[in-house]
């Protein structure tokens, strides 16, 4: 097959927003003026177009573009949610992520990447290295952001289900808690065995693992103290490999060992 045959056979991603209420076939839908303006002025979405919703329910809704509001007041486009279908874009295995916060955008690629690897959970903790915890105004508006990132991922990777995103608590607070799964993992610079020694020894047990955690330090990774208090909470040291990572790499890294052992990234 030629490379102009190809390139025939491709067709235009279908645009993906994510709508936070109900949705419901064979009914009429007003987008938003933000999503509207999205939509139409940079994607360039034309009325008979269509387009996929989606509100966290694990659906998809096909939607036909009956007016772009480009000529209302508002500016706000009109649709005609058409059909849902159930999603089949989550793993088979809850994997939650404990990222201890890092600067900058660090933390956003982290998170960015983690949800489209198929994340179920993202939990962010301090950690003595990790980055100050900053006033509730301004904590309020980074996690404002991040669950921004989470919806973008979700557009963009398919994913119909939004992954919880937890608010910010201390390392020590979440290993304390009633959430940390059986199976949890941290990251330790003196570990002996690898991450996917571990994991594949899960997935030859005779019972599947459908839940485990990640826990993964800062730019300058977690202190003595803090992988033996997780240790002490049941988590098992690990590494994975000769290279050391960055903080914003080794979550996804993690993941994506994970996803291809126990979970669903696999080509066949």
């Amino acid at each position: 097959m030629t490379g102009d045959n190809l390139k025939s056979e491709r067709t235009a991603r279908i645009a993906r927003f994510y709508h936070a209420e109900e949705l419901h076939t064979q009914t009429e839908l007003i987008l938003s003026k933000a999503a509207s303006h999205h939509l139409v002025t940079v994607l360039r979405t034309r009325q008979g177009d269509i387009i996929e919703l989606f509100n966290g329910d694990g659906y998809h809704y096909r939607a036909t573009v009956t007016d772009t509001g480009q000529r209302a007041p508002g500016k706000r486009a009109v649709l005609q949610v058409d059909q849902r279908t159930l999603a089949s874009s989550e793993s088979p295995v809850a994997i939650t992520l404990v990222q201890c916060i890092s600067r900058g955008d660090r933390m956003d690629t982290t998170l960015r990447q983690a949800v489209e690897l198929g994340v179920t959970h993202l939990q962010p903790v301090y950690s003595r290295y990790s980055a100050r915890v900053p006033d509730d105004k301004r904590m309020r508006k980074k996690q404002e952001h991040w669950h921004s990132i989470v919806v973008s991922a979700c557009e963009q990777s398919g994913r119909a289900v939004l992954p919880g995103l937890a608010t910010p608590s201390t390392l020590t607070q979440w290993l304390a808690g009633k959430d940390v799964p059986d199976h949890s993992f941290v990251l330790s610079p003196t570990a002996n065995q690898s991450l996917t020694s571990h994991l594949s020894t899960l997935a030859e047990s005779e019972e599947p693992v459908r839940r485990i955690a990640l826990i993964i330090g800062p730019e300058s990774g977690l202190d003595a103290e803090e992988i033996d208090l997780a240790l002490q909470a049941g988590a098992l040291p690990t590494c994975i490999g000769p290279r050391v990572l960055r903080t914003e790499t080794a979550g996804p890294a993690c993941i994506t060992l994970a996803q291809s052992i126990l979970g669903d990234l696999r080509c066949n």
